[in-house]
């Protein structure tokens, strides 16, 4: 703590430790440190599970040996915050005229106003409560690349995170199949697309590319570009 604090010193910071009156920092205390990490970091769940060497669900029950530990309940409160930041993100992206493309793009429109309505501005008093609170399903909304999953467990394309009936239940995001249902494109999704479509055009120009990878890839880009397409006419006709 003193180091940590000497250096926000000599660099201007404000984010120093303060002291709290709960004695010396110990590795039990750095709980919420994990939580954040794991919710916020790329692939912060496949680390952790890694690192213990459980699978999703039994690495979050099981932390530190029971439910007791609390972390789960920790988990669970970075998982509400950070849901709720990106509800409000959305929100304005919304308000701003950001066109909404895929077959659960009406949905993503209702569940991002349904949600601000909801839980804009609400205060959680007990960590234990953000749990209950997840699995509401205007929650159900998850960013991946490219792509933005309003999820419904019932079809769902790919291969669910936790059981149907685990409120903390979440896609694979990293295996989302094209065909599933459950997907909506926002602007910044195609940003991600258009992004992807330059890099595998340049692949499939290359003279050099070995013919089975410029075939596959050749396919790629031209589904990219008719997701880029029908985004654009969509965009066009609103």
């Amino acid at each position: 703590m003193t180091w940590v604090n000497n250096e926000c010193h000599l660099l201007g910071r404000s984010d120093h430790i303060p002291e709290d009156g709960r004695d010396r920092l110990k590795a039990s205390r750095f709980r919420r440190t994990l939580a954040w990490f794991i919710r916020r970091r790329p692939r912060g769940l496949v680390a952790a599970s890694i690192q213990y060497g459980h699978a999703h669900t039994q690495m979050l029950q099981g932390y530190a040996g029971s439910y007791e530990s609390g972390f789960p309940d920790e988990y669970a409160f970075e998982d509400w915050l950070y849901r709720i930041e990106c509800l409000s993100d959305d929100e304005q992206a919304l308000s701003s005229g950001e066109h909404v493309s895929g077959p659960a793009a009406d949905t993503y429109r209702n569940r991002i106003t349904a949600a601000n309505r909801e839980f804009a501005g609400r205060v959680l008093t007990k960590e234990r409560h953000a749990r209950d609170l997840l699995g509401n399903p205007l929650l159900q909304i998850h960013h991946g690349e490219g792509m933005t999953c309003v999820l419904n467990p019932a079809t769902a394309a790919c291969q669910l995170r936790g059981t149907m009936d685990d409120p903390q239940v979440t896609p694979d995001t990293d295996d989302c199949r094209p065909q599933c249902p459950n997907i909506a494109r926002t602007d910044r999704d195609i940003a991600y697309v258009r992004q992807r479509a330059a890099e595998l055009a340049d692949i499939v120009a290359d003279p050099l590319a070995p013919p089975i990878r410029h075939e596959r890839e050749r396919r790629e880009l031209d589904r990219l570009k008719s997701i880029i397409s029908n985004h654009e006419r969509g965009a066009t006709d609103t």
